[in-house]
């Protein structure tokens, strides 16, 4: 079974796990929408999907981030306004 939190909820979480404050940025390309939890410092611009190295990220440069970034959510992560949380396990 999937339990779903709020957005910001989730954003609470994170910033208790990082110790520090995070925004929320929504960003998409021509195939999908992602959702970040991001620190206000950075600078993300633009995304890909590669098939070997997963999502990669770009900041306002084009230039490849490679900090990492606290909270990555895609469009199968948000139903309804929630995020949907999966268990280790549970195969998905």
């Amino acid at each position: 079974m999937e339990e779903g939190i709020s957005l910001s909820a989730m954003k609470a979480l994170v910033e208790k796990k990082i110790n520090k404050k995070t925004m929320v940025k929504v960003m998409w390309n021509d195939t999908e929408k992602m959702t970040l939890l991001i620190t206000p410092n950075m600078k993300i611009n633009s995304f890909i999907y590669d098939e070997k190295e997963g999502y990669l990220f770009f900041d306002n440069e084009g230039k490849l981030i490679e900090y990492e970034i606290p909270c990555i959510l895609s469009e199968r992560d948000l139903i309804n306004g929630k995020v949907i949380l999966r268990g280790i396990n549970d195969g998905k």
